[in-house]
């Protein structure tokens, strides 16, 4: 996790937009600073055979007086903007966090289920050698001899699809940690020595407010109200002080003999008729208030549910992980008695096919239980935003 952290492209992604909020911010509080301008100019005229040149330098200033807040609810509206893209990376993070966890528990299990396999397989060529002595001694038939080996072959069959599913879940975590597909990641530890932690009950619902996502949503909600006074700030008039200074000359490229300007000025402007342009984005920026407000009131809906969801399947997936442990002690006891009694002629070979293919069965699904336990485990930190909390404003 800490290597995706630092190496993951789709991170390094949202890290690049809440680099370009930062100047967007920068951008829209940069118009609340005068303007400056310098101008130079040098040329030549010829006008009835008779030429001359002029030379002029000037210096200009503008400022617009922010009388009724637009320009700095622009920049309030950048800065929410901002916040908003920053919790989008905090929950970018966190949902990596979540996939490079789940995809390593994957591998873990593929890694199990293999072994699993490898080890029916012992088991079946086990029974195969048995039915082999007694085949040569007389004493099972040739059809007994033929299902075993079909046993046999079938478990060997069913290791690949299973290795290759390895490969390719390892390459999809070599990709979220940004290394190439090819890249081998280590997964030395055992499925089953992981554990998941107990979630105690009474956890308080202000735990969702330590959802980026939510966050991201209030400050988007904050970024409307914004625009909102922005697009009413801009039906008043606007006004516009404007200064200037300049020297000139009769020369070319040179400022001999000066002459020098000095202008100041003031500008009130307020649009009479528009076709409604103005009010519209009034009422267009209430739109689109109302919608982020309906967004977010989604959001924490989808927030309630993911969690009792995750809870759920958290007491489901354990009561379930308890009996399966229960039916796979059962079916390695009925294995060890089928070929027990098959040695000793009493029960036919069918039975023990049946107890190889239940304790294959039973094995496999445990393995799948604990590998959705430990998924549901990361989909309970994710909806309350494990791992995260937001920062003081």
């Amino acid at each position: 996790i800490t290597e995706a952290m630092s190496a993951a492209p789709d991170l390094r992604i949202q890290a690049e937009r809440v680099v370009q909020a930062e100047l967007a911010l920068r951008q829209a509080g940069a118009s609340l600073f005068p303007a400056l301008s310098l101008s130079g100019g040098s040329g030549t005229r010829n006008v009835d055979g008779r030429e001359s040149g002029s030379t002029d330098l000037s210096l200009g200033a503008s400022y617009e007086l922010d009388l009724w807040g637009r320009i700095a609810a622009g920049a309030d509206a950048s800065r929410a903007s901002l916040v908003a893209t920053r919790h989008d990376y905090d929950a970018a993070r966190l949902s990596m966090s979540a996939s490079v966890a789940t995809t390593w528990f994957q591998v873990l299990t593929l890694q199990e289920r293999i072994d699993i396999a490898r080890r029916n397989l012992d088991i079946a060529e086990r029974v195969l050698r048995v039915v082999q002595a007694r085949y040569d001694n007389g004493a099972a038939s040739a059809l007994e001899l033929s299902q075993q080996r079909s046993t046999v072959l079938n478990q060997r069959k069913a290791i690949e699809p299973l290795e290759v599913q390895l490969r390719q879940t390892r390459s999809a975590l070599a990709i979220l940690l940004g290394r190439s597909p090819q890249a081998s990641v280590a997964a030395d530890v055992r499925l089953h020595s992981l554990h998941v932690p107990h979630v105690s009950a009474g956890l308080p619902s202000d735990l969702l407010l330590r959802r980026p996502d939510i966050a991201a949503s209030e400050a988007r909600l904050e970024a409307a109200a914004a625009n909102i006074a922005a697009a009413r700030a801009a039906l008043l008039p606007s006004i516009s002080l404007s200064a200037g200074a300049g020297i000139g000359s009769a020369a070319l490229l040179s400022l001999a003999d000066t002459t020098r300007t000095l202008s100041l000025s003031a500008s009130v402007v307020q649009k009479i008729f528009d076709g409604g342009r103005l009010r519209t984005e009034v009422e267009l920026q209430r739109s689109r208030q109302r919608e982020l407000l309906e967004t977010h009131r989604r959001t924490l809906l989808v927030a309630l549910k993911e969690v009792e969801d995750a809870l759920a399947d958290s007491a489901r997936d354990a009561n379930q992980e308890a009996v399966q442990r229960e039916i796979l002690a059962e079916a390695e006891r009925s294995l060890r008695l089928a070929e027990l009694r098959y040695r000793e002629g009493a029960d036919g070979l069918l039975t023990v096919l049946d107890a190889q293919r239940s304790l294959f069965s039973a094995q496999d699904q445990l393995a799948q239980l604990q590998l959705a336990r430990l998924s549901n485990a990361v989909d309970m930190y994710r909806a309350l935003g494990g791992g995260w909390h937001n920062a003081a404003p």
